[in-house]
């Protein structure tokens, strides 16, 4: 999976159809409600944005991030 990121810092894979989810990371220091990163992907269901986002976090991010909530940008 190639994953590209466009002008606008929005991470995405070549070929999906183009709706844009805000993916929600936090690590043990988060209370409830506090989130610690935003990653903004463009995919076509939110299983396919939670698979782009965790190889996003894998690759650039600090280990011990994970995904708390994934919303669908209108």
């Amino acid at each position: 999976m190639e994953i590209k990121q466009d002008k606008f810092g929005t991470y995405y894979v070549e070929g999906y159809t183009r709706r844009q989810f805000t993916v929600f990371t936090k690590d043990d220091t988060c209370k409830r409600g506090e989130y610690l990163e935003e990653i903004d992907v463009m995919a076509d269901t939110v299983g396919q944005a939670r698979k782009i986002a965790r190889f996003i976090l894998d690759r650039d991010y600090i280990p011990g991030l994970r995904i708390a909530r994934v919303v669908l940008n209108w």
